[in-house]
């Protein structure tokens, strides 16, 4: 890989190292200083509220990259991604009221809150990445995750309420996105020469309609992308519900280990898709293949080396980086790291066809993984509590990589003759 691609993965990855490890850094003063059921109350409003938001998202910052041609205006993508998720906002209490009765609702509020605004910070480095400014994104990602993780642990170490110290989370991640929000407007409309106010244009018809277009031309990308996440969280919400708060709360710190490598894979794919929309867009076929071949294998790499570290020392992380008690929670993390592995060696085919426009294969792939973690965490979790869980996403897994295999042997011609 060139010089420049090199140079731009080692700043995305630093920034989205910093920003996972302000989430990991809250679940983990909670461990240290609340009790079980609080974490499992922060836990579940997450794996509620967290699907909903991509929900609402759109994959809006996959479009704002890979959207080469005759496009909306900048500025459309923002005034949509705003419209749905003041619209998820207002439905809060319904949320609470159906799904989530047991927990606070402030927590519900906190997070709901704490989603939309990092849903916006994203959309807004997803604007730096489409303008290949790398360095800045990563200098606002990095200044956030140092200024949350100091404010975690001062607020942690101050306070004695949990509901304050999220107060306190939520205070300066709405204080960076806002920074974000007003230094982008001038670059953009210095940059591209677009008015870029989308807020002003909020009840616009005009502007309504568009983004109305766009939820009907992407609604399935934006399924695929919320039932995606449901394989991390819908085992939490399975088992608050089968095996009580607690052992979602445990389950879910012990699952976190999934982000590490996940930040590599995700930080490879945010720099390797302007590039793969490139390819397609000059028919590169070649190129394109060689690419996500290498890409896929240094995801399985990635996975392999998590797994491996699980297996060898997951007992000493657990207790190093929570509490001894959670020692016994090693072969739970060797089932999550072998999903893992499998995992990261397929998602990279899902980058390459978000080039191709191809959205409506990883729908499908998506919500037969999803219904099959869901089924599996049903049959499993009752008599094997969070191992059954841990199980239940290499299942899914399996599924997810044999369909993707299947397509790719039968099926990827086609997309070569749809640019024809």
């Amino acid at each position: 890989m060139n010089s420049p691609f090199t140079r731009h993965f080692a700043l995305t990855f630093v920034a989205n190292t910093g920003l996972a490890f302000c989430n990991w850094l809250l679940l983990a003063l909670i461990s240290k200083a609340f009790d079980d059921k609080q974490l499992g109350q922060v836990v579940l409003a997450l794996s509620i509220l967290s699907p909903l938001f991509l929900l609402a998202s759109f994959k809006l910052r996959t479009l704002l990259i890979c959207d080469r041609g005759e496009q909306p205006l900048l500025a459309q993508y923002f005034h949509a991604r705003l419209l749905a998720n003041l619209f998820l906002l207002a439905l809060l209490p319904l949320i609470w009221g159906k799904l989530a009765p047991a927990l606070p609702f402030e927590f519900l509020l906190i997070i709901g809150l704490y989603k939309f605004s990092d849903s916006w910070f994203e959309l807004h480095i997803s604007l730096l990445h489409r303008l290949e400014k790398f360095a800045l994104a990563a200098k606002w990602q990095t200044s956030r995750a140092l200024l949350t993780s100091l404010t975690l642990l001062v607020s942690a170490w101050q306070l004695d309420s949990l509901s304050a110290v999220l107060w306190a989370w939520l205070s300066i991640t709405l204080l960076l996105t806002l920074g974000l929000s007003l230094s982008n407007r001038i670059l953009a409309e210095k940059q591209l020469g677009q008015s870029f106010r989308p807020v002003h244009h909020l009840l616009n018809r005009g502007w309504i309609s568009r983004s109305a277009r766009l939820y009907r031309t992407h609604l399935v990308l934006a399924l695929a992308l919320a039932s995606s996440s449901l394989f991390v969280y819908l085992p939490n919400y399975l088992l608050a519900r089968l095996q009580g708060l607690e052992a979602a709360g445990r389950f879910a710190i012990v699952s976190y280990f999934l982000v590490v490598g996940s930040l590599l894979v995700t930080s490879l794919g945010q720099i390797a898709q302007p590039r793969l929309a490139r390819m397609v867009q000059q028919a590169e076929f070649s190129a394109l293949a060689r690419l996500t071949l290498s890409l896929c294998l240094t995801g399985f790499a990635i996975g392999l080396a998590g797994w491996s570290l699980a297996w060898l020392a997951g007992d000493w992380l657990l207790s190093l980086l929570y509490r001894s008690s959670m020692a016994a929670m090693q072969t739970e993390l060797c089932w999550i790291m072998a999903a893992a592995a499998i995992r990261y060696g397929y998602l990279f085919v899902g980058t390459s066809l978000n080039a191709f426009r191809a959205f409506g294969v990883q729908s499908v792939i998506s919500l037969a993984g999803t219904l099959t973690v869901g089924l599996s965490c049903w049959l499993l979790i009752p008599t094997k509590g969070t191992q059954g869980a841990a199980q239940a996403m290499v299942i899914a897994t399996l599924l997810e990589m044999s369909l993707y295999l299947a397509y790719l042997l039968h099926f990827s011609p086609r997309l070569r003759s749809r640019l024809a």
